[in-house]
């Protein structure tokens, strides 16, 4: 994986989304199936029954985005977190929630992106594993920020959530960039 790693500040934000969860759990259980599979499979369904092609219509944007982690609920039943994952597009023409779509907005905030070229090493539905634990284990550690996400004040919507851009935006690709932006504010 090749990546390029930048600071950038972003304006606020409203996305028009499909809402989607995923859960991450307390251990490393193997016998858990994996949220990643999970989700990829409601997005290749989503992408083939024309839910996305429908929300690109309704926002007026020809973009899709992840965002991740804009809501985090505790699950204590099943020993993880519920955290949201939401198929979005800038909200262009400012629709209203409605058909299934709700509305997502996120604050003014700066943003550690990660922009990554991925030729085979990885599948789609894996490839934010490297750049994650690139943030979460190392950039973090060595530079002045805190996720904004940590931080469970910012786990009931409250404007902050990581974003995923996959180009082409296709499951199944072999060859593909991603790049996240992963919300942070300077360490106090």
């Amino acid at each position: 994986m090749y990546h390029i790693i930048t600071t950038e500040f972003l304006a606020a934000r409203e996305f028009l989304v499909i809402k989607g969860i995923v859960k991450l759990y307390d251990s490393e259980d193997s016998s858990i199936p994996s949220s990643d599979n999970k989700t990829w499979d409601i997005i290749r369904r989503r992408l083939n029954d024309g839910s996305i092609e429908r929300l690109k219509k309704a926002a007026g944007s020809a973009t899709v985005y992840i965002l991740f982690c804009n809501i985090c609920v505790r699950n204590d039943a099943e020993k993880c977190y519920d955290c949201s994952c939401d198929i979005a597009c800038d909200n262009l023409i400012g629709a209203k929630a409605a058909d299934g779509y709700e509305i997502v907005q996120l604050l003014p905030c700066e943003y550690a992106v990660f922009d990554c070229d991925f030729n085979d090493e990885a599948a789609m539905p894996n490839a934010h594993e490297n750049p994650d634990a690139l943030f979460w284990d190392k950039w973090l550690k060595e530079n002045p920020y805190v996720s904004a996400i940590d931080d469970p004040a910012n786990w009931l919507g409250n404007g902050y959530a990581s974003i995923e851009l996959y180009t082409p935006f296709d499951p199944d690709a072999d060859t593909f960039n991603l790049k996240i932006w992963y919300p942070i504010i300077g360490k106090e």
